[in-house]
């Protein structure tokens, strides 16, 4: 019975460390998002990277190409956009080396007030002992069909 106790807290200990090591990794990469730090932005990813969005995919298969994405994703973005933060974070971890990352975010003006929320569906890779994002899936909502 000790023995199953003790087995049971290092399985829940290492949960709870993988689980804050994808949220720094998302904070940092929103951070880097909201700084408009490219090559910051660029490092929390493993290529080939995808983003699925409703009507395509776009893929970018080097530093250089997701540069650009960034680029022209944040021009988008309206004058007074000044950071991006999580509301909510879902984490499950597949065979210890994949995360799927369900994430409510906000995107807010200087002032704090928010102007924008959305979810994103993030999958994870765990590679040389970090976490890096390897596809990313704006939603809406999702349903469960039974």
């Amino acid at each position: 019975m000790l023995k199953r106790f003790f087995i049971f807290i290092l399985f829940s200990s290492l949960f709870s460390v993988e689980k804050e090591n994808i949220i720094d990794v998302l904070d940092k990469y929103s951070k880097a998002f909201g700084d408009a730090d490219y090559s910051k932005i660029i490092s929390f990813f493993d290529y080939p990277v995808s983003f699925n969005l409703q009507n395509k995919t776009i893929k970018a298969s080097s530093r250089f190409k997701l540069k650009l994405i960034y680029k022209k994703m944040r021009s988008e973005l309206p004058d007074y956009y000044s950071y991006s933060k999580f509301d909510k974070i879902d984490i499950q971890v597949i065979d210890s080396n994949i995360a799927l990352v369900n994430a409510g975010l906000s995107r807010y003006r200087s002032d704090g007030s928010i102007f924008f929320s959305s979810s994103m569906q993030y999958y994870l890779r765990l590679k040389d002992n970090e976490w890096k994002i390897f596809s990313l899936t704006p939603y809406t909502d999702i349903k469960i069909l039974n």
